[in-house]
């Protein structure tokens, strides 16, 4: 069956968010002796990904805990003030990415010749109606059928369900859909439960794990794959 719905993570994907938050985390950082990227990295990865979600999945939103788990990580005695420049500096990049943010030079290019084929649909988390209107604001049109994230869907981008809610708000069917991100926890692997296709854009050349679906670098890439005839 011929694919005619997108569904376009912005994280990552769209936007360079990491860029935000390794600015923002440069002063704890310091006082921790490390890098703003490494602490992001430690941050995103080992403790966010690699530990609240396999682990406490009820802590996810709980900020204070994740620098608990974090101190812990670097082998160092919690300090509450560090912890709380941590916090800070999540909020504000988290707010900077739709309201100063930094596409990928192939955001765009790829938005404009997807949407002369198929329906989009941003598919995001936090802030989804903010993150869409900065996407019109640089783009300077309207781009997605319908955003979904937080608002509207009520599940977690780590779930199956996320993705059928958001076939289900889309008026979408699975085999006719495909999910075009960066993330294999968040984007790739609960998509594919859901039925869908997936595109894994794989910017940083991670080793992949299970089944990926296809794999591009970047969006230039993942647009002329989605406008070969047969695509899938």
């Amino acid at each position: 069956m011929a694919v005619r719905n997108l569904f376009v993570d912005y994280d990552n994907t769209l936007h360079d968010s990491d860029s935000k938050f390794v600015s923002h985390f440069r002063g704890p950082a310091e006082a921790l002796g490390i890098t703003g990227r490494e602490l992001w990295r430690l941050y995103l990865f080992e403790v966010h990904r690699g530990m609240v979600h396999r682990l406490y999945p009820e802590r996810h939103d709980d900020r204070e805990f994740h620098c608990r788990l974090l101190f812990q990580r670097l082998g160092k005695p919690y300090r509450e003030e560090i912890a709380s420049q941590i916090t800070s500096a999540f909020e504000r990049a988290m707010e900077e990415c739709w309201k100063n943010p930094s596409f990928f030079p192939d955001a765009f290019p790829f938005l404009e010749g997807a949407s002369r084929r198929y329906r989009l649909f941003l598919a995001t988390s936090e802030n989804a109606l903010q993150k869409a209107s900065s996407v019109e604001r640089v783009g300077g049109k309207r781009y997605f059928q319908q955003v979904l994230g937080d608002h509207n869907i009520g599940v977690r981008k780590t779930e199956k369900g996320y993705y059928l809610k958001a076939l289900e708000l889309a008026g979408a069917r699975a085999e006719e859909s495909v999910m075009v991100g960066d993330s294999l926890t968040h984007d790739i692997f609960p998509a594919r439960e859901a039925g869908m296709g997936t595109i894994w854009v794989n910017r940083k050349g991670e080793p992949g794990e299970g089944e990926v679906g296809r794999e591009v670098r970047d969006l230039r890439e993942a647009l002329r794959l989605l406008l070969d005839p047969h695509p899938f």
